[in-house]
């Protein structure tokens, strides 16, 4: 029986020649020289993630990082390092010191999750234990999820938050792949890693990824909620839906939050936002890593994260229960905005490692959702010196804009939440941060899989179109991108499609480099760029002509 590929969002489905699990190098450099002989294409997955086409395709062979149960199970295991599979595993291959503080160059499996190198940082060194994390080194950054491989994260190229952070591609030193002659290959050379780090794949079923890690660090997080329009204030003069309470709100008042949001924006270490649709507060998650390893505390705590797991299964199993399909959309979106703020931590603080910090929230496997973002570039204020975070409150305030706008409809497309980002630019040559030297708005939206896919596609373009339409100081329009591994392929983009929209004017200047470079590691490696369609599909094979 032909084997059925879903993506966790479930925007993708299609049926693959062979779904093969390999454990050893030695395995896939069969797999790839197999599927060569054969005229067939070769795709990596982790847990699925990505809501756009960058998987297998019908008929082509899938290789799946992880064993199908772990990703299709929810509730969502969370397997230890298996030593005896050679594409997972983290250890410590050298050092090197930037700016007067050493780091850590780190070797990670592909297929090693996010939970498990988490576990590692916070393991402690035991007499004549393997070489563990003993507290020493953290990723700066990184995505929410812990149920995501590093392979899966790194190929398109995603990000955490924080002015100063660039992309995850940004950190790697080294990656190692099977190449389109079933041999491994690695790339080391900076001016190749540009494009090599983040480039979906096309070079190779991935083995491995080395990377810099910082020094342990302590989070003193502070999460607060606030009336939605003292969490992230709205710009002057903007016209706030009629539907959002700003009864009682001072002058004062707001010029207070417009100081504490550009503050948070520019000098927080991690700065994010959140708001459910229709609830009268937001939820601010900024913060500095200025504790001390002394205050520290396991966060979430071992049960708290249980807890948020299970939460998590609830909401997806009660999101397929006929009472809830009952309910109209906004009354959706309203419970489980209800449940959502009841949940978030506010008027506390608390210090806890770094890598804890990052995966705040626990059990995201465990509720499948739609979620489509866009980066922002940020302009150049008016003084010439600093960011114009002030793009960031109208991004903010023209979403919360749309969802009210449907709301008038009788329509409820966004279901879940709003989240907002704010990030550096990125060296990585196809990162949508690449280039923004003033820093960059990573905004998104997120709806459960039961909203209408009419209603959400409407929504989106909508959102986007009003997104990419910003300029800067000088009427310039922005080079506003989408997350590669986001739900963006039924979007537009100043008034057509995105894929024509992205290879001819967002990344214009950056495919012949994506092209050039990969043409130089196949030069390397002893094959050509045209080889390189082994590892392409339709997307990819429009997108870039590989």
């Amino acid at each position: 029986m032909t084997p059925t590929f879903r993506n966790w969002g479930r925007t993708v489905e299609n049926e693959p020649a062979q779904i093969l699990v390999p454990t050893t190098k030695k395995e896939l450099c069969e797999i790839v020289k197999a599927a060569a002989a054969k005229g067939q294409t070769v795709r990596a997955s982790g847990y699925r993630h990505s809501w756009s086409e960058i998987f297998s395709a019908n008929g082509q062979v899938l290789v799946s990082m992880l064993d199908p149960s772990v990703v299709e199970t929810i509730p969502a295991p969370e397997p230890e390092i298996d030593p005896d599979n050679e594409l997972q595993g983290i250890k410590i291959v050298g050092k090197v010191t930037e700016e007067g503080v050493e780091k850590a160059l780190c070797r990670i499996g592909a297929a090693t999750t996010n939970e498990q190198f988490r576990r590692w940082c916070l393991k402690t060194k035991e007499a004549g234990s393997e070489e563990v994390g003993n507290w020493e080194w953290t990723v700066p950054f990184n995505v929410i999820m812990v149920e995501i491989t590093w392979g899966g994260s790194n190929a398109p190229i995603c990000h955490g938050a924080g002015s100063e952070h660039e992309t995850l591609s940004d950190l790697v030193t080294e990656v190692e792949f099977v190449n389109a002659k079933g041999e491994l290959q690695k790339v080391t050379d900076p001016n190749l890693l540009r494009s090599a780090a983040g480039c979906f794949g096309l070079l190779g079923v991935v083995t491995a990824i080395t990377l810099k890690l910082d020094p342990m660090s302590y989070a003193r997080l502070r999460p607060e909620s606030r009336r939605i329009a003292l969490t992230v204030p709205p710009p002057v003069n903007f016209k706030v839906p009629s539907q959002v309470n700003m009864g009682g709100i001072t002058t004062k008042e707001m010029e207070e939050a417009r100081t504490r949001f550009k503050e948070q924006c520019a000098h927080s270490y991690y700065a994010e936002w959140f708001w459910f649709p229709y609830q009268d507060e937001g939820w601010a998650n900024c913060w500095n890593n200025d504790g001390a390893k002394a205050e520290a505390v396991d966060y979430p705590s071992p049960g708290d994260t249980i807890l948020e797991e299970i939460e998590e299964a609830l909401v997806g199993f009660m999101e397929e229960s006929s009472p809830f399909k009952a309910l109209s959309g906004q009354e959706q979106a309203e419970a489980f905005g209800d449940l959502a703020m009841g949940n978030m931590p506010s008027g506390t603080e608390i210090v806890t490692p770094v890598i804890d910090a990052l995966h705040f929230r626990r059990g995201i496997q465990n509720f499948r959702c739609l979620d489509m973002e866009l980066s922002i570039p940020l302009p150049v204020d008016g003084s010439g010196l600093a960011p114009e975070w002030g793009l960031c409150q109208r991004a903010w305030w023209d979403a919360i804009k749309c969802v009210y706008e449907e709301e008038e409809k009788e329509k409820a497309p966004m279901r879940v939440a709003l989240e907002m980002r704010v990030m550096g630019g990125s060296k990585a040559t196809m990162a949508p941060q690449a280039g923004n030297r003033w820093g960059t708005c990573a905004i998104e939206v997120l709806t459960s899989l039961d909203t209408p896919p009419s209603e959400w596609e409407a929504f989106t373009r909508k959102l986007a179109a009003r997104w990419s339409s910003y300029t800067d100081n000088h009427g310039n329009a922005l080079n506003v991108r989408p997350h590669w591994a986001k739900d963006w392929q039924h979007l537009e983009f100043r008034g057509g499609p995105a894929v024509p929209y992205l290879r001819s004017v967002a990344y214009a200047k950056s495919i012949p480099q994506l092209r050039a470079d990969l043409e130089a590691v196949a030069k390397a490696g002893g094959y050509t760029l045209a080889d390189l369609k082994l590892f392409s599909n339709p997307l990819l094979k429009e997108l870039f002509g590989i």
